[in-house]
């Protein structure tokens, strides 16, 4: 169990990727009830430069199967996709990539054809807090 529900866990190996599942329940019974996005990384000036490292991203899911909200929190994006359409979250599945990326999504894997179909989340970082109800 999290001794400190507002300490930020973070997801860095295959062993973070399974304490998050195991925290979480699989996020099964889950519900987005909320989505935050901000990017600092523009600059006005001529050229206009974008800085794709001051990006991030926090879902908030509610996880009834365990009387929780789990907060994921992106930094660095490179593709995100939200698709609400008030069902619940069954599953859950994140992947480590070979150049150091973390993809998430919520449903079975995280291969391409099956993440278009889903809410997911390719990035640099992912971390993730409890927040307990």
């Amino acid at each position: 169990m999290i001794e400190n529900p507002l300490e930020i866990f973070s997801i860095n190996s295959k062993q973070d990727i399974d304490s998050f599942i195991e925290h979480t329940n699989g996020l099964h019974d889950g519900y987005i009830i909320g989505v935050q996005y901000e990017h600092h990384g523009h600059s006005g000036k001529n050229p206009h430069l974008i800085n794709p490292e001051l990006s991030e991203l926090k879902i908030k899911i509610m996880v009834t199967s365990v009387d929780t909200v789990v907060e994921l929190i992106f930094q660095n994006l490179l593709q995100w996709q939200i698709k609400d359409d008030n069902y619940e979250i069954t599953d859950t599945a994140i992947s480590l990539t070979d150049d150091g990326l973390v993809i998430w999504t919520d449903d079975c894997s995280t291969e391409p054809d099956i993440r278009k179909e889903s809410s997911y989340v390719i990035a640099k970082k992912m971390q993730y807090r409890i927040i307990p109800e």
